[in-house]
């Protein structure tokens, strides 16, 4: 994956949240603000 840049447009991507649905970032489209916390799984 390609260094992200500062001040552009995040790469589209999804993950599943801590239920097990995925979420994209482009369902957020259109909100002002979104902050991303990735936290490490456990084994």
């Amino acid at each position: 994956m390609p260094r992200v840049s500062l001040d552009r447009p995040a790469p589209e991507f999804s993950l599943p949240d801590f239920s097990g649905a995925q979420v994209s970032l482009s369902d957020f489209r259109d909100r002002k603000n979104v902050l991303l916390v990735f936290n490490r799984g456990f084994t």
